[in-house]
């Protein structure tokens, strides 16, 4: 089974038997919906785990190539200069470097040597490095020249990392406002609009029967039984309206839906704290 489907399936496995005991606890009651979102908390914790230890590989991926540039501009060959680094702490990436350095040792061409090594990291940016110093090093540069293309490289992705961030930073910041404008509208209509909804048919019938007292009475009683649980209705809105929001943005400022999710437990919990709280406390 591929690593990948095994780590997030279990994570997914513990979701769905949260959900299940949270829809049994609050099954009667006005959040039945959360129990449907739970699920996504484990998976969503799975990926921030991973993409954290990604980010780690990453980050000392690029000292380690500054390090070991370094090393190649100071005369050292590049067996020698990976057994140095090897001494190091790069964090997530100490492990491989190790094993890295072991290979060369034993004699296996770098180009080999690296690619196996990292095969089974699942950083995009990493590979794409791989690749650039394996075609490098095809097309006859130095190790030297290769590193400090790779180091080139690098800053460039991360460059356009930060000028990515920079440019979409407004846009998220609109996104949350836009939200939570619409739960302020939400709120607004369940304290001032709904009171009037609901009295409404009684005025209606106190005005068309007069003086059937009895009949205004059966009447009155029948509205009573079929009055909308208006509060159940919105609190599910702002819900469903938190979740597909959240991936947008992720999808917006960090290119992945699944990175939105963290905007999806903020949007929720936030709003619905905001909607409970004052609704509470005006009696809504």
């Amino acid at each position: 089974m591929d690593p990948i489907i095994k780590y997030y399936g279990k994570w997914a496995l513990l979701g769905i038997v949260c959900s299940i005991i949270a829809f049994i606890l609050l099954q009667n009651t006005a959040f039945v919906m959360t129990s449907f979102i739970i699920p996504i908390i484990p998976i969503m914790y799975a990926y921030y785990q991973q993409n954290s230890q990604i980010k780690g590989l990453e980050e000392n991926f690029r000292v380690f190539l500054d390090d070991l540039k370094d090393l190649l501009q100071a005369g050292v060959n590049i067996s020698d200069a990976l057994v140095i680094t090897a001494k190091n702490d790069y964090g997530p990436l100490s492990s491989y470097i190790k094993r890295l350095a072991a290979k060369v040792r034993l004699g296996i061409p770098f180009e080999k040597a690296i690619t196996r090594t990292f095969a089974k990291t699942n950083s995009m940016l990493i590979k794409k490095i791989i690749l650039v110093i394996n075609q490098t090093l095809r097309a006859g540069g130095n190790f030297m020249r290769v590193f400090s293309v790779s180091t080139d490289y690098v800053e460039k992705i991360e460059r356009l990392k930060s000028q990515r961030k920079s440019r979409t930073t407004s846009t998220i910041i609109n996104s949350y406002v836009m939200f939570y404008v619409f739960v302020m509208i939400i709120i607004a209509i369940q304290i001032f609009f709904v009171p009037m909804l609901e009295n409404q048919p009684a005025m209606n019938i106190s005005a068309i029967t007069g003086g059937l007292s009895n009949l205004g009475e059966i009447m009155s009683e029948e509205e009573e039984v079929q009055k909308v649980n208006y509060s159940w209705h919105f609190t599910n809105l702002i819900i469903v309206q938190a979740i597909f929001a959240g991936p947008m943005i992720g999808k917006i400022s960090e290119n992945s839906f699944v990175a939105g999710l963290k905007h999806s437990v903020i949007l929720l919990s936030t709003s619905l704290f905001v909607y409970i709280a004052v609704i509470s406390f005006l009696g809504g």
